[in-house]
């Protein structure tokens, strides 16, 4: 029996990591407007219906988390969680209820994943689902059915799952770069991309990563079916942002035609080696991520006012961040919430913390599989 192609998607994202370490872990926020926080009786009860049938995660460490104000929870310090409140991050994910002091009204989701299982815009859906089952007490995962709509094998996932290392080497809080915040107004793709063009320029790029995801299933809030789409420095430079856009979307047929010929696991292993390899081998790297207007998912259609999504912050976990240090690489990433657009970039540090990031990423044995 054929493998679909979002099977084969999610396995090649599985074997391009040779193991799990703290390196690995995909931290993100969830903020939320709510008449009540929801206790962690009620986040254990929501969360028996996502390990119902889900063939890569059975528990999760859950721990309640309060600050005074939003602002002593900022985006930089998310990596610092999985060192603090999840020493045996080997075990699973860590997932935290997030409230503050200021105001009661404020409703956080905080997780830290494994990226080799789980991206971030499958994170976002797992938080939206979450709140979903915690303001109706019913299944908002549909793990199963999700499963059984792409056509996944779910038996088989656990062939092609990394080893996680045990016992954990220690979870650094360093950051290769720091972050900078904005607001602006919402843009379309074109405009967005045009901006991105010229931040490209700006910091004399060779290469641009699209991280864009290939399975958008509104059924299925799990897994990592993320690509790296290359767009080299001459098409940049000759380019529009809707020729950008055109260019990345024939990368991502021509990955995905060639991803339509694997079946055996040992070339979903070769294939995922060669993937990573790649990856750290391309220099000069400028990453966009951009998850576009995510209203549609913002919890105002079931129960507004038990729980409306106001702001969603992540990062890339440590090994894709050690990608995008240096003078000519960066980051930036975006997400659109009805009529304010959320952007996020790195700014490139100097020595010695350029150090930091090579011993963290480039010394990583994960990180450097095919090299």
């Amino acid at each position: 029996m054929t493998l679909s192609i979002a099977d084969k998607v999610l396995r090649l994202s599985l074997t391009t990591f040779s193991f799990i370490n703290a390196s690995q872990f995909f931290p993100s926020l969830s903020t939320y407007k709510v008449d009540r926080a929801f206790d962690l009786t009620e986040f254990e009860e929501a969360m028996t219906h996502f390990f119902r049938g889900n063939p890569l995660f059975s528990k999760c460490h859950l721990v309640e988390l309060t600050f005074d104000t939003p602002e002593d929870f900022p985006l930089s310090s998310f990596q610092g969680l999985l060192a603090e409140k999840y020493e045996s991050y080997y075990d699973s994910f860590l997932l935290a209820s997030v409230t503050y002091r200021s105001d009661p009204h404020l409703q956080g989701i905080f997780t830290c994943v494994p990226f080799p299982l789980q991206d971030g815009y499958k994170t976002f859906r797992f938080h939206q689902a979450l709140m979903r089952t915690l303001k109706t007490r019913q299944d908002g995962f549909q793990i199963v059915q999700g499963l059984a709509e792409l056509g996944i094998r779910s038996d088989e996932l656990a062939d092609f799952l990394p080893p996680v290392e045990t016992p954990p080497a220690g979870a650094t809080k360093e950051l290769p770069v720091t972050f900078t915040e904005s607001c602006d107004s919402p843009t379309t793709i074109g405009p967005f991309l045009e901006r991105m063009k010229k931040d490209f320029l700006h910091r004399d790029s060779g290469n641009m990563f699209v991280l864009k995801n290939s399975l958008y299933s509104p059924k299925l809030p799990l897994g990592n079916s993320l690509q790296f789409l290359t767009v080299p420095r001459s098409v940049i430079t000759q380019s529009t942002g809707i020729q950008i856009r055109d260019y990345y979307r024939a990368e991502e047929q021509r990955q995905i035609d060639l991803l339509s010929r694997v079946e055996r696991r040992e070339d979903f292993i070769e294939a995922g080696q060669a993937r990573i390899g790649k990856m750290i081998a391309t220099p000069d790297v400028f990453a966009v991520n951009n998850y576009g207007n995510v209203s549609a998912h913002d919890g105002s259609d079931t129960h507004a006012d038990q729980g409306t999504l106001v702001k969603y912050e992540w990062h890339m976990p440590l090994i894709v961040l050690g990608l995008t240090v240096g003078k000519r690489s960066g980051l930036s990433w975006t997400i659109t919430i009805r009529d304010k657009a959320f952007n996020f970039a790195t700014v490139a540090r100097t020595s010695p913390q350029d150090d930091i990031a090579e011993a963290t990423i480039g010394n990583d044995p994960a990180a450097s599989v095919a090299s």
